[in-house]
């Protein structure tokens, strides 16, 4: 979570299930709050030429929860490189990170 008044940031660590132009659906280990701001880091399955890592981030807010389950309306996103020896970098299989911004 993104929370400008949080003295540590929330995070966690889910698994990506839809993403779109407009919006992502993932699971999270805990439940997230409707209306929140998050950004999620997706490890790509795609690579650079000469093999460097990438990772999908966007940063929209929680439009829909079910359970440890949610949906984002993408606000912003990017592609950015990745460490491939980045101990958080896992395979595109792997659960993704995220983060939520408190607004």
């Amino acid at each position: 979570m993104l929370d400008h008044k949080a003295v540590v940031p929330e995070s966690g660590i889910g698994r990506t299930f839809d993403i779109s132009s407009k919006g992502m659906r993932f699971a999270t280990e805990q439940r997230l709050r409707s209306g929140k701001r998050i950004e999620l880091s997706v490890n790509w399955p795609a690579v650079l030429e000469g093999g460097c890592p990438l990772k999908f981030v966007a940063v929209g807010r929680v439009v829909r929860v079910e359970d440890t389950r949610a949906s984002i309306s993408i606000e912003q996103h990017e592609f950015r490189t990745r460490r491939s020896k980045d101990p958080a970098a896992v395979a595109p299989d792997q659960p993704s990170r995220w983060a939520v911004r408190h607004s």
